[in-house]
């Protein structure tokens, strides 16, 4: 079993990689490995919108989304996790789900193979869990269009910083029970 999470963080040790290690350190005390990837650390270039991937079966672009292609195939759950940024996930995040362009064939069916669980982890300043909930719905309805299975979302509210995040034991723990999901 293995689970990998995609990070749409700027921050290194920010709250939205705190709350994914949570979810992950539980997925692996199930016996799953896991593995946190960082978009800001990547090398990902915007899609082109030029459908190369379509007609060729692979992007034009030879940078790290490769690395993330072959994994999100080979893994049996993805957590995607990103900070809200001006209302919305962070431009990290967008770009790399732009790219997911390729993981469609011609005929718009997913290269990547149905049944994978997924989860997705939202972090924000903003006092009100719902007040973003479209970006948690858009981020699920793109991945349900691969064939993941969702198995939850938390959102963190009220979160600025790490030390935040850490006082808030309920979000925590919502985050460790979808980690058990995961497996």
């Amino acid at each position: 079993m293995r689970v990998i999470g995609i990070l749409g963080s700027a921050r290194e040790d920010g709250s939205t990689k705190r709350l994914m290690q949570e979810m992950m350190n539980e997925a692996a005390q199930k016996g799953a490995q896991t593995k946190i990837y960082n978009l800001a650390k990547m090398n990902i270039g915007f899609c082109r919108g030029c459908e190369q991937c379509r007609k060729t079966g692979s992007c034009v672009q030879k940078d790290d989304m490769f690395i993330l292609y072959e994994d999100m195939k080979a893994a049996d759950a993805v957590v995607i996790g990103t900070p809200i940024y001006m209302g919305e996930m962070t431009g990290q995040l967008k770009t790399f789900i732009d790219r997911c362009f390729a993981l469609k064939d011609a005929d718009k069916n997913s290269l990547v193979p149905p049944g994978k669980k997924m989860a997705v982890l939202i972090t924000q300043g903003a006092p009100m869990p719902d007040h973003y909930s479209k970006t948690r719905e858009r981020i699920e309805y793109i991945f349900k269009g691969y064939g993941y299975i969702s198995k939850g979302a938390v959102t963190a509210v009220s979160v600025h910083n790490t030390e935040e995040l850490l006082k808030d034991e309920s979000v925590l723990e919502e985050a460790r029970e979808i980690g058990k999901q995961l497996i």
